[in-house]
């Protein structure tokens, strides 16, 4: 039984990374339960998303698809442990369809770690960490279920916007985030508790967010 235990840990320590154009050739929302764009002039918005990029999103998704009225800024601060978006769960909150998050990166560097998959496996993740480099402009679309966490950067200067799309059929259930406007402005750190805490919510994903998910708070 150790032995299982061991290769088990040592099987999914070892993490994998690929570079923002990589994820945009390769990943789909209907394989991986994320995908990638990609534009420099994304980097220019400030709060409601841009044309260009709304477009872009829309154009990915089925018709019928819209953004919530929900802005929510992270400044140098990174949600580093692994996590599934519940307060726009489609599994939790019973959606006809799938919720998702976009993120926008206005930074270089290391940006988002995913479980590739793990919508499709909640409560479970059967996948590699998978940690994604990117230029200012990237944005990750992907299903609120799946398990992700921000990307350690070694405390450079991080500009972070999310929001959240939902199928107008869907629209009466996510009432908790239309409004919403929130600005998290964090300090940096870098220790070896931050370290391990990281990897003991990705060992640990199924009952800290299934059975002991946290109090819903209106900004995840």
């Amino acid at each position: 039984m150790y032995l299982l235990y061991l290769i088990y840990f040592l099987y999914y320590y070892f993490e994998e990374t690929e570079t923002h154009m990589t994820s945009v050739n390769t990943r789909t929302l209907e394989k991986d339960g994320f995908c990638v764009l990609y534009n420099k002039t994304y980097v220019e918005t400030h709060d409601v998303p841009c044309e260009k990029l709304q477009e872009h999103v829309l154009s990915v998704l089925p018709s019928g698809y819209v953004f919530i009225d929900y802005i929510y800024k992270i400044n140098d601060g990174a949600l580093s442990t692994f996590h599934r978006d519940v307060t726009s769960s489609k599994t939790i909150y019973k959606t006809t369809r799938p919720v998702y998050t976009l993120i926008l990166y206005k930074y270089e560097g290391e940006l988002l770690s995913v479980c590739p998959g793990s919508d499709k496996s909640y409560p479970f993740a059967w996948k590699r960490i998978t940690n994604i480099t990117g230029k200012p402009g990237t944005c990750f679309l992907f299903d609120c279920d799946l398990l992700h966490a921000g990307c350690p950067n070694k405390c450079k200067e991080r500009q972070v916007i999310q929001y959240k799309i939902c199928h107008t059929d869907d629209l009466h259930k996510m009432t908790h985030l239309q409004g919403i406007r929130n600005e998290k402005n964090d300090i940096c750190k870098i220790s070896l508790y931050n370290s391990i805490l990281r990897k003991l919510t990705y060992y640990f994903e199924m009952p800290l967010n299934y059975i002991f998910y946290p109090p819903y708070d209106k900004t995840g």
